[in-house]
C-alpha cells in the first residue's frame, strides 16, 4: 500500500506543478541550507487539486496508523505544516497543537501526552530539532514521531536517524520515486541519470555543476537577488570557493 501511495502521490505532485527540475536554461536549484541540487519541490502545490489534496492526507492517516500505536495529539510547526496537520488531526479526531518558532504553543494541551508531528516537507530537519521537538517537550509533552508528506531523504532523514527520532513519509524521494517518473516519462533518462548520481554523492555532484556551468554561477551572483545565496553557496562548497570568486570577477 505505500508503494501505491507513494506512485499516486508522486504523480499527482507532478500534475499540480509541485517539482521544477533542471534543464539547459537552469543547471541547478539553490536551497535554503547553501547546497544546490537538481530539483526543487514544494509539497503544498498538491492542494491545486482538490482530490490530490484528499489522497494526500488520506495517505498521511493511513501511514501514520500503520506506523504508530495510541497516541494523543498531532502537532504541526509554522506554517505550512498546518496544511497537513491540521486536516490530518480533523480526520483523526486528535488535538491539534499549533506550533510557532518564537516558542508559542496554540490550541492543544500537551503535558504528560504524546504528540506525532506532521510536516509537509522534511528537507534538512532542523525546524523539527530547534524548534519543534524543544517546545513540544518544554511544555511536558512527549515527541514520538515526525510524519512527512514528502522527505527529499537528504539531512533531515539523516539528522533524525541520529537522534533516533522516528520518521516516516508518504512520498520519500529516493531511487524508486525516480525510477517511477522515469517509467513514466515524466522524466527524461538524462534527468533520471543527474538525479541518481547526485543521491550517491551530493557533494560531489555539485562540485562538478558548479565548475562545469561558471558563466551561470556568474549570473546567479550578479543578480542583486541572488547575490547573498551565491555567497552561501560559495561558503558552503569550500573547495572550489575561489575558483567561484575568480569565475564572477571575469
Amino acid at each position: 500500500m505505500k508503494s501505491d501511495a507513494q506512485k499516486i502521490n508522486l504523480r499527482n505532485l507532478m500534475a499540480t506543478q509541485a517539482f521544477r527540475f533542471i534543464d539547459e536554461k537552469t543547471p541547478w536549484f539553490p536551497y535554503t541550507s547553501g547546497q544546490i541540487g537538481p530539483y526543487y519541490v514544494q509539497s503544498i502545490c498538491v492542494e491545486r487539486d482538490g482530490m490530490a489534496y484528499q489522497f494526500a492526507v488520506k495517505s498521511l492517516i493511513e501511514l501514520i496508523r500503520t506506523k504508530i500505536g495510541e497516541f494523543d495529539v498531532i502537532s504541526g510547526g509554522e506554517t505550512r505544516d498546518w496544511d497537513f496537520s491540521n486536516p490530518v488531526a480533523v480526520m483523526m479526531q486528535k488535538p491539534h497543537a499549533k506550533l510557532y518558532k518564537d516558542g508559542r504553543l496554540l490550541g492543544a494541551e500537551v503535558k504528560g501526552k504524546k504528540v506525532v508531528h506532521v510536516a509537509d516537507l522534511n528537507n534538512e530537519g532542523s525546524s523539527v530539532h530547534d524548534y519543534w521537538k524543544p517546545i513540544i517537550e518544554k511544555n511536558g509533552g512527549s515527541f514520538a514521531a515526525v510524519f512527512s508528506f514528502v522527505d527529499r531523504m537528504e539531512d533531515g532523514f539523516a539528522l533524525f536517524k541520529k537522534i533516533s527520532l522516528p520518521n516516516y513519509s508518504v512520498v520519500p524521494l529516493d531511487e524508486k520515486a525516480w525510477d517511477v517518473l522515469l517509467a513514466e516519462q515524466q522524466i527524461s533518462a538524462d534527468l533520471h541519470k543527474q538525479l541518481l548520481a547526485r543521491m550517491q554523492d551530493r557533494r560531489a555532484w555539485a562540485v562538478r555543476t558548479l565548475l562545469g556551468g561558471k558563466e551561470y554561477f556568474k549570473k546567479f551572483y550578479s543578480d542583486p537577488a541572488t547575490r547573498s545565496k551565491a555567497e552561501k553557496i560559495m561558503q558552503t562548497y569550500v573547495e572550489i570557493g575561489d575558483r567561484l570568486r575568480q569565475a564572477v570577477k571575469c
